[in-house]
């Protein structure tokens, strides 16, 4: 089975994330981090969901320093809503699914108007 969503880097970030065709959610973590830990099942669960409509990105901070000074990333989990090369919305901290849902589902209406 494929992955749920794609892995980026500070080389491939422009191409992958702000030229995308579409909405790109980027969850900035860490794999040395506890939250992330608990984050990560969780982001994985709704990229499944939402994979139709939109791209989902991971981005290891711990090795991408550039993107993670360049976007302020000063915590994490961090995840960054992105269209257009442009920054929608952004989560810092924990966030559950339900949470997650409803986040997406209000950009995704937000951006589409």
């Amino acid at each position: 089975m494929a992955e749920s969503y794609i892995e980026v880097t500070d080389e491939n970030f422009g191409e992958k994330v702000l030229q995308a065709p579409q909405m790109v959610v980027v969850y900035f973590s860490s794999e040395q981090s506890g939250a992330c830990q608990i984050q990560e099942p969780e982001f994985v669960a709704i990229s499944k969901e939402y994979g139709e409509r939109i791209t989902f990105a991971r981005l290891n901070v711990d090795t991408a320093g550039t993107i993670t000074s360049e976007w302020n990333i000063d915590g994490i989990p961090t995840l960054i809503f992105f269209k257009g090369g442009n920054e929608l919305y952004r989560i810092r901290g924990i966030v559950m699914r339900a949470r997650l849902r409803r986040q997406i589902e209000g950009v995704l209406l937000a951006a589409n108007s």
